[in-house]
């Protein structure tokens, strides 16, 4: 059971990460450079949480399948940060989209099929 919510975790950190890389890049009002980003505090947050993400999942690796464990956190990642962008940033998604979001979610769902 352990091993399932620190899976949901690092779904969570990968999220989040490129949620706060996404703000931090947003937010600079200068043209892009080293400088910008090291001293933007929103972008230390996403790669904080990238960080915390990674090592999660190195000690999910310890307890799940390669073959469980990544298709669901690049898969999960990708469907919340999909959802939190169109909901934080106002992103516009096709219908397309979202029927391609429900079958990421139904993928995940039978990775999980058959497995305790």
């Amino acid at each position: 059971m352990i091993s399932f919510i620190l899976l949901a975790l690092c779904v969570l950190f990968s999220a989040l990460a490129s949620i706060f890389l996404k703000m931090g890049v947003a937010s600079l009002v200068q043209p892009l450079s080293f400088l910008s980003l090291i001293s933007n505090y929103k972008v230390w947050l996403g790669g904080t949480f990238y960080a915390v993400a990674f090592f999660g999942y190195i000690y999910v690796l310890r307890m799940l399948p390669l073959s469980l464990a990544q298709p669901v956190i690049t898969a999960g990642g990708t469907a919340v940060t999909t959802v939190v962008a169109v909901l934080l940033f106002k992103e516009q998604l096709l219908l397309s989209n979202w029927f391609g979001l429900v079958l990421i979610v139904v993928g995940i769902g039978f990775l999980f099929l058959g497995r305790s």
